[in-house]
């Protein structure tokens, strides 16, 4: 029998700084088993809808290849496969190697998947490698959104499709920051014995850009035909932009 090492005295990754990735990346590591039972749990599964939303707003076509940055532990890869089909490839890729351990479990047996150690600050592809891209959930762990955004525009070829989908500081919904900051962190502690990756989930939350800043993001990388959708009475939001 094996006994977990006790990680609920383990520190949250500082918001901005350097060393911030690296951090990150450790918090992941340490939650990855339990991550998925984890964001049922506090998104009471809507989680769900908000990635096929994201999804949907990449356009696929069968055969083609698109690249999951902050893939985790693959989670949109179940609702990019059916999109691209047999014929098309999913790339992942993602700063925790226990994150992408289990993404390799769930998703081995596609010869049509490839699960990547790498930053999304200097994502491991060639430029004009890809049909699309998305990043879910991962924008506000960055030390840079600009360069993500520009890495991003560099591999994806002319008229393909970059999504985001993410958390806003901005939500309409009363009580939001209520949950967020007491019920969140009580929950992701009794499930995973980590309490401080939860908070920093709402500490990240309150630190990341407005959709609408995000949208000015998207602009000034170059991308044009720029959308947001808020989901989740605008706690959640798809913001979607064409490469040129």
């Amino acid at each position: 029998m094996t006994t977990a090492t006790p990680v609920t005295h383990a520190a949250a990754p500082a918001v901005t700084g350097e060393g911030r990735e690296h951090d990150v990346a450790g918090m992941f590591n340490r939650i990855a088993k339990r991550y998925d039972v984890l964001n049922d749990c506090i998104s009471l599964g809507m989680h769900r809808g908000w990635k096929r939303a994201a999804v949907k707003a990449l356009n696929l076509q069968p055969g083609q290849q698109v690249l999951d940055v902050a893939t985790g532990t693959g989670d949109l890869v179940q609702y990019l496969l059916p999109t691209v089909g047999p014929t098309g490839q999913v790339t992942g890729v993602d700063i925790s190697d226990e994150m992408l351990n289990v993404a390799r479990q769930r998703f081995g047996q596609h010869t049509n998947t490839t699960f990547t150690l790498g930053s999304a600050m200097a994502l491991p592809l060639a430029d004009n490698s890809v049909d699309g891209a998305i990043i879910s959930f991962g924008l506000r762990n960055v030390d840079n959104v600009p360069q993500v955004l520009a890495e991003l525009a560099r591999v994806v070829k002319p008229s393909g499709t970059i999504v985001s989908l993410d958390t806003a500081p901005d939500p309409w919904l009363p009580g939001f920051w209520w949950y967020f900051n007491l019920v969140m962190p009580t929950v992701g502690k009794l499930i995973s014995g980590d309490n401080a990756a939860y908070k920093y989930l709402a500490q990240s939350t309150k630190a990341f850009v407005t959709p609408q800043q995000l949208q000015t993001m998207f602009a000034n990388a170059g991308l044009s035909h720029i959308t947001c959708q808020r989901l989740a009475f605008g706690s959640v939001a798809v913001v979607k932009g064409v490469c040129n």
